[in-house]
């Protein structure tokens, strides 16, 4: 590896450190420093436990224990986000791909609640599995629950046993993941003009993933959590109580999404 003279000796011995962790090679001090930056960073969320892959469970495990609409895995990335279906508001689409890059880079540092919101078919979910390959990519595990194909396992657990046991090790996945995606929520509740409360074995499970996922001390998520809906904040709080609520969507509008201008593109 490649070092010049303007780095000093501790700071050559740092960036052959660096080379070994991350494969740059660090002979420009600018690019040292940028690094430097993201290793302390990456080492202090890892040392508080953010982004440290939990020891019973590799990546791979949350992923085949998600649970994808219609059984089918959408593999999406921020270079598939394309403008140009939305030829009537291209910048609109254009800063929605843009605020969503930046919140993941955010994630890389900081579990967050995350909210994107708009009508079907404007690219929230494909966004949301960007954000989560964003992650993945970088060493985070993820994993994607679709809430209506939650309610319908839930439909079939009193007529199978292994039905049960997979709702268990499903919840246990779910409260450890590092970032959550939970895809379509609302959808179980029922049409949008008329929203019912989900049913109640449901919000219990997912009031117990929503503490898993927050530090109640201090009030503030230790992983990630990703929401995408068609519903407003009120609808949603007309279908669960408003405690789980509270714990899944952000309270900032800055990690909120929100698609509106967007149109349809699903042919």
């Amino acid at each position: 590896m490649a070092t010049t003279m303007d780095l000093s000796a501790v700071q050559k011995i740092a960036a052959r450190k660096i080379f070994e962790l991350t494969g740059k090679d660090m002979s420009n001090p600018r690019d040292y420093n940028e690094v430097k930056r993201h290793v302390i960073a990456r080492n202090n969320r890892i040392t508080a436990g953010w982004g440290k892959q939990h020891e019973l469970f590799q990546n791979s495990e949350y992923i085949n224990g998600s649970l994808f609409s219609g059984g089918q895995r959408l593999d999406f990335s921020f270079k598939n986000w394309d403008t140009s279906m939305q030829p009537h508001n291209v910048q609109a689409a254009r800063n929605i791909g843009n605020k969503c890059y930046t919140i993941a880079r955010q994630m890389v540092n900081t579990p967050m609640k995350v909210m994107l919101k708009g009508k079907p078919g404007t690219g929230k979910t494909s966004l949301a599995m960007a954000i989560l390959n964003f992650m993945a990519s970088d060493g985070f595990s993820v994993m994607t629950v679709s809430t209506m194909e939650l309610a319908h396992l839930m439909d079939n657990r009193i007529e199978a046993d292994d039905v049960k046991d997979r709702l268990f090790y499903l919840e246990k996945l779910m409260k450890t993941a590092d970032v959550l995606l939970l895809d379509d929520l609302g959808t179980e509740g029922g049409m949008k003009k008329d929203p019912q409360p989900v049913r109640k074995d449901m919000q219990e499970m997912l009031f117990r993933v929503a503490n898993a996922r927050l530090d109640l001390q201090r009030n503030e998520p230790v992983h990630s959590t990703i929401v995408t809906t068609n519903c407003e904040s009120d609808e949603l709080a007309q279908m669960y109580n408003s405690k789980i609520i509270s714990r899944i969507v952000p309270h900032n509008r800055r990690q909120i999404v929100d698609f509106e201008g967007l149109e349809d593109v699903r042919k």
